[in-house]
């Protein structure tokens, strides 16, 4: 068994503004981690620190159905070299998005639980800044 943290907010902008957001390299940075390129389908992603520029986590991307879901390879340092599925959901609502994060496949034992609940923070923080859509989009 393994562990699955999961994530939903609800955006005050349309799915393909919150969609540019997931995928572009120029929008990423502004709520999570800058990437060295745009997220293609089939191809591999490195996310990079805010602080220093040194590689934070990485994967594939291994689904992109544009404007809905998209599907990641995901790991960090310390999963040392386990990867994780990360899968993103953009569901239309009222005045806006829902958008779902679903991280599973993450460790289910006693040692790895410090790196779960760093994951959950992380999750719940960067998701958060996406409440702030309209104005990055402005920046």
């Amino acid at each position: 068994m393994t562990l699955t943290i999961r994530k939903s907010v609800f955006l005050p902008a349309d799915q393909a503004t919150v969609w540019d957001h997931l995928t572009r390299a120029d929008l990423l940075g502004k709520w999570f981690h800058p990437a060295t390129s745009d997220l293609v389908e089939g191809e591999a992603y490195t996310l990079l620190s805010q602080k220093d520029g040194d590689r934070m986590c990485w994967g594939t991307v291994e689904k992109l159905s544009p404007k809905d879901h998209m599907r990641w390879s995901f790991t960090v340092g310390p999963l040392n070299g386990k990867m994780t599925t990360v899968d993103w959901r953009l569901t239309p609502a009222p005045g806006g998005t829902q958008l779902t994060l679903e991280h599973s496949g993450l460790p289910d034992d006693a040692d790895g639980y410090g790196l779960v609940l760093a994951l959950d923070k992380g999750w719940h923080g960067f998701i958060g800044n996406l409440h702030e859509i309209e104005t990055m989009a402005l920046s």
